[in-house]
C-alpha cells in the first residue's frame, strides 16, 4: 500500500454532525393528543426553522454516546453554523390539560397555559381577571414560530441506558413568523 502522508482522518472530520442541546427557532410542525384518566395530553412535534443558520453553536463529535467538544490545534472550542439543524423535528414532553380541576388544583393547567400563550394563543378572562382555557386543536397550533429548549433526555430500557432528544421548554419567538400547513409540510430551503 502506499502512504498518503498529508490524507488523513480525524474524528472531528466526521460528516454528520451530532445534535446539539440549546435553544432554536422553530415551528409546531405536529400535534397529537391522548387522553389519561381525567387529563388530555398534547403531544407536539415542532420543525427546527430555517433561521437556525444564523445561529452558532459549539462542534461536537459523539464519542462512546458522549457528546466531545472540538478544539483546533491551540486548544480553542471550535464552533459551526447551526443550519444543519435545520428541518430536524423533536418532540415535545407533552403538555397536559385538565378540565375541571378539583377545587385549588388549577396550577395543573400552568403550563399548558404558559404554552399556548407562548404560541401567541390568548384566551378570554373573567371580570375577576381569571384566565378561561380552551382545549387547543391542531389548527390553533400547527405552523406556530417558537423558541424551543432542545435537551438529552436519559432514561432507562431493558437495563440499557438510551437517550431521546426532545423540547423541554418552549419561548415566545417574536419575530418569527407563522406558517400555512402547506409551507409547514414542504422542504423550505436553507
Amino acid at each position: 500500500m502506499k502512504t498518503l502522508e498529508n490524507t488523513t482522518v480525524k474524528k472531528s472530520d466526521s460528516g454528520k454532525l451530532p445534535i446539539i442541546p440549546g435553544t432554536y427557532p422553530a415551528h409546531v410542525s405536529g400535534f397529537d393528543t391522548a387522553e389519561y384518566n381525567d387529563s388530555i395530553v398534547f403531544n407536539i412535534t415542532y420543525k427546527i426553522a430555517p433561521e437556525a443558520k444564523q445561529l452558532t453553536v459549539d462542534k461536537m463529535v459523539l464519542e462512546d454516546g458522549n457528546l466531545t467538544q472540538v478544539t483546533d490545534s491551540e486548544g480553542n472550542k471550535v464552533t459551526i453554523s447551526a443550519s444543519y439543524m435545520s428541518g430536524k423535528e423533536f418532540r415535545g414532553q407533552g403538555v397536559w390539560l385538565t378540565p375541571n380541576p378539583p377545587q385549588g388544583q388549577g396550577w395543573r393547567n400552568r403550563k399548558y397555559q404558559q404554552v399556548c400563550e407562548n404560541f401567541g394563543i390568548i384566551f378570554e378572562k373573567t371580570d375577576d381577571d381569571e384566565t378561561v382555557l380552551g382545549e387547543i386543536e391542531e389548527a390553533d397550533v400547527v405552523g406556530k414560530p417558537a423558541i424551543v429548549k432542545l435537551a438529552r433526555e436519559e432514561y432507562e430500557k431493558d437495563g440499557e441506558t438510551r437517550f431521546a432528544w426532545k423540547v423541554f421548554q418552549v419561548y415566545p419567538w417574536k419575530e418569527g413568523k407563522q406558517l400555512s400547513s402547506d409551507e409547514m409540510g414542504a422542504d423550505v430551503p436553507f
